[in-house]
């Protein structure tokens, strides 16, 4: 059965072995095309309450190239959502009936690619931060219940405040990304 996925749950450490799971088959289809497969999002930071949906960034150098990458995901089963208003990704989404997976395409060294993995490794030092976030998502959640747009949005100043402490953080470390997950 899966678990409800409009919810916040507690972490689970079945999440990573998910993301393994299905990174394991994108990066055999995918091969050299995806530079890297990365666990992103609430499930990938140990301790993070999260919707138990797993997110995963795929990382190619040009977006631009769709079709060289379209087709592999596809052939897994993955759903293309072109209607999808950020341009800075493409955005691929499980199959119906299937557990729900969002994957994030994006072009290597862009803003967007490099600011998920920032925000990730952060909050993965940063305890305290982890749960003012949770905390945060709770209230959001029981207030924006059936509102997923209003319960996204106030998620933003929480985020942009995350954002600009691992920016400084990473200033303090010399922060890059670490090898790619899978």
């Amino acid at each position: 059965m899966m678990e409800d996925q409009w919810t916040i749950a507690k972490y689970n450490p079945q999440w990573r072995t998910l993301f393994l799971e299905t990174a394991a088959r994108l990066r055999a289809s995918l091969g050299d095309i995806a530079l890297r497969i990365d666990h992103i999002g609430s499930t990938s930071i140990r301790g993070l309450d999260a919707k138990p949906v797993i997110d995963i960034q795929i990382s190619v150098s040009r977006l631009e190239d769709l079709p060289r990458f379209k087709s592999g995901m596809e052939q897994l089963g993955f759903v293309f959502r072109e209607e999808n208003p950020d341009r800075t990704k493409r955005y691929f989404r499980e199959a119906p009936g299937t557990r729900r997976t969002h994957i994030h395409v994006r072009q290597a060294g862009s803003f967007s690619e490099q600011v998920n993995l920032l925000f990730r490794d952060y909050l993965r030092q940063h305890p305290e931060d982890c749960l003012r976030y949770s905390s945060e998502k709770r209230r959001l959640m029981k207030l924006y219940k059936h509102d997923r747009i209003r319960y996204v949005e106030g998620k933003g100043p929480i985020v942009w405040d995350i954002i600009h402490k691992a920016h400084l953080w990473s200033q303090d470390i010399g922060w890059s990304p670490g090898i790619t997950d899978a």
